[in-house]
């Protein structure tokens, strides 16, 4: 979270103002060449290295604002 500077607050006609950014499975750090080393439909230990159609896991980020009058 980041709160902004008080002169700038008062400027827009607010008491407080408070920015925030969180983020899930932005990066994977691996030498697995598919999409998600831990996605895989049919046992990983007879077929290692495909993923037989299963989807990655999603990247999320998510930004907020939270204002008050």
């Amino acid at each position: 979270d980041y709160s902004l500077p008080a002169s700038l607050i008062k400027r827009l006609a607010l008491d407080n103002l408070t920015l925030s950014v969180a983020s899930q499975n932005v990066l994977t750090w691996t030498k697995y060449s598919g999409l998600d080393p831990e996605v895989s439909i049919l046992n990983p230990v007879l077929s290692p290295g495909f993923d037989f159609s299963g989807y990655p896991q999603a990247r999320t980020i998510t930004f907020g604002i939270k204002a008050i009058f």
